[in-house]
């Protein structure tokens, strides 16, 4: 997964991965997902800021990246 060097910078923010129906980034779904996540920290901490998981690629990532399986919510 990677920025997309084509369509315009508000595009890109739109379609940027936390707005995709494939992503989640709820901590809940992030400390039941990883484990061992809350021997580190917490998902809830701010080190997670926008992170979460995408349920398409089955990967974990920033909610600024995005790809061209982007979905709206």
């Amino acid at each position: 997964m990677k920025a997309s060097d084509s369509g315009g910078a508000s595009t890109q923010a739109q379609q940027c991965c936390k707005n995709c129906r494939f992503f989640n980034g709820e901590p809940a779904v992030l400390e039941a997902s990883i484990p061992g996540l809350r021997v580190m920290g917490s998902a809830y901490s701010a080190v997670v800021h926008n992170d979460g998981l995408c349920a398409r690629h089955d990967r974990y990532l920033s909610g600024t990246y995005h790809c061209g399986d982007f979905q709206a919510r």
